[in-house]
């Protein structure tokens, strides 16, 4: 399976509320309806006072869609579904012009993601390789160090996905090496994670292997489930 991470600011009229919700309903109709899709989830930034608790990271969706391959995908983006109904409500509420994507494949699952509920939040982190590193590396450090120290807060799940760097080639760059996703049962359990000394642990690990990260902390809508 290829898992397409898709991102895109909202358009300058728009607010993070008007966007979200946007999202949410007539274009999540729409897009469920691409040929191929195995799984669509989109991750809202969880807003305070109608803003993201986390500095803006420079998109507002981040949406996962999953397809058997590449070649699902391009015929799924190619169909009328999309072409016709997708990309025109697209124009009404993001800015396809500064769009980015990562190709993503699943290289470690701790725990079951757990279904969307009114307290449920994830955090996600998109990972750059530093130029003095290899994404490898990278890699190796957050499924063998990085995750098992997340593990001692008792998260409900991690996961980590990592770029197939050559399912690009032909295609626009990817915009991360590297996606870590942790869930957390409700805000607090959220916070308490990201002052504990085992997150602080977990940052230091990662010190000259990453440079360059985008943090999101999201609530999951699941508009197509994965049944894997």
């Amino acid at each position: 399976m290829i898992i397409r991470l898709g991102m895109a600011p909202r358009l300058p009229e728009t607010s993070f509320l008007e966007f979200q919700n946007h999202w949410k309903t007539s274009h999540a109709d729409a897009a469920k309806k691409i040929p191929g899709i195995l799984g669509y989830t989109q991750n809202h930034a969880l807003l305070v006072n109608e803003k993201p608790v986390f500095p803006y990271p420079g998109f507002d969706a981040c949406s996962e869609l999953i397809f058997l391959n590449t070649a699902e995908m391009d015929e799924g983006f190619s169909s009328e579904e999309y072409l016709e109904a997708v990309r025109a409500d697209e124009d009404e509420f993001v800015d396809k012009s500064r769009f980015s994507f990562a190709l993503l494949t699943r290289r470690l699952q701790i725990g079951e993601r757990p279904d969307p509920s009114d307290s449920t939040v994830k955090l996600l982190t998109l990972f750059r390789t530093h130029p003095s590193s290899e994404q490898e590396v990278l890699v190796h450090s957050v499924c063998e160090t990085v995750s098992p120290l997340l593990a001692e807060d008792n998260p409900l799940a991690i996961e980590v996905l990592v770029t197939d760097h050559s399912a690009h080639e032909g295609r626009q760059p990817a915009a991360a090496d590297l996606v870590l996703s942790i869930w957390f049962a409700d805000i607090d359990k959220a916070w308490q994670h990201l002052k504990s000394s085992t997150r602080d642990k977990a940052e230091l690990a990662l010190a000259g292997l990453f440079f360059g990260r985008a943090d999101l902390m999201a609530k999951e809508i699941h508009v197509v489930r994965n049944s894997d």
